[in-house]
């Protein structure tokens, strides 16, 4: 478990304490709203097939993806999930950090700080040699963060549906 409290040096002014701590059992109610609107962020509607899946796979210890949660004052504020991705040309692998999600009422206050900093924490004890994600070029508020904590690539994103063969 990682925490992060108030007073840690270059806290963020305005910002909360929260603790950060893995996904568990006991969060699939909160985790569920929270990941729906995760989903409404990106208008896409959550069906409770897609949700139980993907709840499913963070409470498998042999599924790769893995998640990290935000708790303040008892709820959950936000959420990380990651898993390792293998770098063919080193020979060693890194972190994708998939969905980092706050909710609205507590943006900008250190929380997506809180939660890219002990996903960081975990990449190291893994062994992995960065963490990397993506975000939409009008994600203004995000990218501040972003900006803040790491290094933008100059790499461009593709994707491809396999049943048609073509654009998505």
């Amino acid at each position: 478990m990682v925490s992060m409290m108030r007073n840690e040096p270059g806290r963020a002014e305005g910002s909360v304490e929260v603790e950060v701590r893995a996904v568990c059992e006991q969060d699939q109610s909160d985790w569920r709203k929270l990941f729906a609107s995760y989903g409404q962020f990106f208008d896409q509607q959550m069906s409770e097939k897609v949700l139980d899946r993907f709840w499913r796979w963070l409470m498998d210890e042999d599924h790769p993806t893995s998640g990290l949660v935000a708790v303040k004052d008892g709820q959950i504020v936000g959420f990380a999930h990651f898993r390792p991705y293998f770098r063919t040309l080193t020979g060693s692998s890194a972190c994708f950090l998939d969905d980092l999600f706050v909710a609205p009422a507590e943006r900008g206050r250190g929380v997506g700080r809180r939660l890219i900093e002990a996903t960081s924490v975990l990449a190291e004890k893994s062994g992995w040699d960065f963490v990397r994600w993506m975000t939409a070029q009008d994600n203004r508020q995000a990218r501040q963060l972003y900006d803040s904590v790491a290094e933008r690539t100059e790499w461009l994103t593709y994707q491809l549906s396999p049943q048609t063969g073509g654009k998505t």
